[in-house]
């Protein structure tokens, strides 16, 4: 893993929240709040995390969030 992956990694466990690994619309509802002092709307959390999965179950992956970073 390069310097770039492991910083890439680092956020997107900033924002599983319960450390499984995934990342569910409430847990990046609930980080962009406590991270960024804004509030988003569950249907736009949904959207974000429905737009970066691309397995469908839901959640998105680490691997699903480097796909889109590295798009």
């Amino acid at each position: 893993m390069d310097i770039v992956e492991t910083a890439a990694r680092k956020v997107f466990e900033r924002y599983d929240l319960d450390g499984d690994g995934l990342v569910t619309a409430d847990e990046y509802r609930k980080a962009v709040a406590e991270l960024e002092g804004s509030g988003i709307t569950e249907a736009e959390a949904r959207g974000l995390i429905d737009s970066l999965d691309a397995d469908g179950d839901g959640r998105m992956s680490f691997e699903e969030f480097w796909a889109a970073m590295n798009r």
